[in-house]
């Protein structure tokens, strides 16, 4: 399995260096690995493409997440 971010890492788009992680790391329950960070507001638009991480010198791809990663219904829980 590739790394996951734990912050500072570079975001791109269209290969061009626009923000950075603050946080991230494998979320275990939902199985993906979720992060955080900042890019420019003309950018956090539902659809735009082309996002890309650098993590320990190589590019992943990084796809705009606008709603929680979440159970929404529940249906998941558990005690």
């Amino acid at each position: 399995r590739p790394a996951d971010v734990l912050g500072d890492e570079p975001v791109f788009h269209n290969g061009e260096v626009v923000g950075w992680i603050t946080s991230g790391g494998y979320a275990h329950y939902s199985g993906v690995s979720p992060a955080l960070g900042y890019i420019p507001a003309a950018l956090a638009v539902e659809g735009t493409t082309g996002f890309e991480i650098e993590i320990i010198g190589n590019m992943r791809p990084a796809h705009l997440q606008l709603e929680p990663v979440l159970d929404p219904s529940g249906s998941r829980m558990r005690a």
